[in-house]
């Protein structure tokens, strides 16, 4: 009697029976007697007659007089085992946000199949049963935000936004309109518009990136937009919204979604990048609000500005033309005082230091572009970040990193991009309630930021006591700008 092992196959009642011989069978009637008569698995696409036969209680094998038309596989139950336990896990719904690749590589760790078993079943070979397997438990990938709201509105699909935990859920809903351009699909856990609507975030940070947006949705898809708070320089982000465009009256259905469902949600600043659009629809949404800018987005764009306009080897040779470069980025560590005027002050000594060195041919035109470009009176205001707590909006680019981390890719597939969110408010959750039981949720800032803020309070002091004037402050004060002016420039 030979050896033998059984394994079930996918559907009920059916099976598979693996020899010692190498040799796999399926059922193929009940003989006489009572005994199971077997035939070859390749029967079907090789003709191969292989036969064999077991008892009822499966314990008497033996293998039938034909011989096999085809070598003797040692794997199969290796490979067949492997491919059933993948299928399994693509049909269970806690898994439906789990990418495909990360089930397959998952269950080969679990079940630690010798690798030489089943490299013939790889990744790319198994994903179109994987693919089907998968669409038992998950809809069509949807191509539009309106379709993507219909799939997350049946009860069925409930799932896909349910928290970790099983006790919230982080999609809000659907607002504005397909046909004007209003769109939106906002994520945020009931959790999340109560920590909004709790009075504490009195700073808010949004900004908003393309690269995260799913893969099905960026034809119909501006950006998802992200709101964060900061407490004890701790990232919290809250809400992420999902955008038909990038227009005024879209940010403001959103931002009106959210003061609905969270009216004593009223910030007092907001910084943002220089967006006009999403500026005007804060201010329109919360008229009494104080808009900020980004330092590091003016300062990285006048740096750049300099690069591309072929200033780089001047700057890296000349002391003084790098100065006035730096100078330049400082701008908007000056206060706007009355309409922009220390500002303009802060310019025109600029402008007389190039002037009396006598680089003014050199630097006019990023003279010219500074003036044109930030100095106008639509981003004045928010281009001064004097005496602010937060100088950069650092918190939401830590926020799309996490984003991107989550993925490991850029636009990722619509379920990943869901489980990604779900995975970041749990996060969120529950640093929340660390930072409620009066634990530190991060590190502490590092020494180096602490001594900057040190050193610029002490600037500020001294410019508003007299005791320097603008253009002193101006040099003293762009050696705090030295990092991200160097890493543009590559100096």
């Amino acid at each position: 009697m030979a050896g033998f092992s059984v394994e079930f196959g996918m559907r009920d009642g059916t099976f598979y029976v693996h020899s010692d011989e190498g040799f796999s069978y399926h059922q193929n009637r009940v003989m006489r007697g009572g005994r199971l008569s077997l035939r070859c698995i390749h029967y079907a696409k090789r003709r191969c007659r292989g036969r064999a036969s077991v008892d009822p209680e499966g314990r008497d094998f033996h293998p039938g007089v034909h011989r096999h038309n085809h070598d003797r596989d040692w794997n199969i139950k290796h490979v067949r085992r492997f491919r059933s336990f993948v299928l399994q896990e693509c049909r269970k719904r806690e898994n439906g946000n789990e990418s495909l690749r990360e089930i397959y590589h998952r269950v080969r760790r679990d079940l630690r199949c010798p690798r030489q078993s089943i490299i013939s079943l790889h990744f790319t070979k198994l994903r179109p049963s994987m693919d089907r397997a998968r669409s038992t438990l998950l809809p069509n990938i949807p191509h539009t935000l309106s379709e993507l709201a219909d799939i997350l509105e049946q009860d069925q699909y409930e799932f896909l936004t349910k928290t970790l935990d099983e006790e919230d859920n982080i999609y809000l809903g659907k607002f504005g309109q397909s046909s004007t351009r209003t769109r939106v699909l906002i994520f945020a856990s009931h959790r999340a518009i109560q920590y909004l609507n709790s009075g504490q975030v009195h700073t808010a940070f949004s900004d908003g990136t393309f690269s995260t947006v799913p893969a099905a949705l960026k034809g119909q898809c501006a950006q998802i937009w992200s709101i964060i708070a900061i407490r004890r320089h701790h990232v919290l982000p809250l809400v992420r919204v999902l955008m038909q465009s990038k227009t005024q009256p879209c940010y403001e259905a959103a931002l009106r979604a959210l003061k609905d469902v969270a009216p004593n949600f009223r910030p007092q600043k907001v910084m943002a990048d220089f967006e006009m659009a999403q500026a005007n629809a804060w201010e329109a949404v919360f008229p009494n609000v104080d808009l900020d800018g980004c330092l590091f987005h003016s300062s990285k764009d006048i740096a750049g500005k300099a690069k591309e306009m072929g200033l780089t080897v001047l700057i890296r040779d000349n002391e003084d033309v790098d100065s006035l470069v730096r100078r330049l980025c400082a701008l908007a560590l000056l206060p706007y005082g009355h309409a922009g005027e220390p500002i303009f002050e802060g310019l025109a000594s600029v402008a007389a230091s190039a002037v009396d060195l006598g680089f003014w041919p050199d630097l006019e035109n990023l003279f010219t572009y500074v003036s044109s470009t930030w100095l106008i009176p639509s981003r004045l205001r928010m281009f001064s970040v004097y005496r602010c707590p937060h100088r950069t909006n650092n918190g939401c680019e830590s926020s799309n990193a996490a984003l991107r981390r989550e993925f490991k890719t850029d636009h990722p597939v619509t379920w990943v991009f869901l489980y990604a969110l779900n995975n970041l408010e749990d996060i969120t959750a529950f640093d929340i309630e660390v930072l409620d039981g009066g634990f530190d949720a991060s590190s502490a800032r590092r020494t180096s930021a602490l001594a900057n803020d040190a050193a610029l309070r002490g600037h500020y002091a001294d410019l508003d006591e007299g005791n320097i004037d603008v253009n002193t402050f101006l040099i003293r004060a762009s050696r705090r700008l030295q990092n991200v002016y160097d890493m543009i420039l590559h100096l």
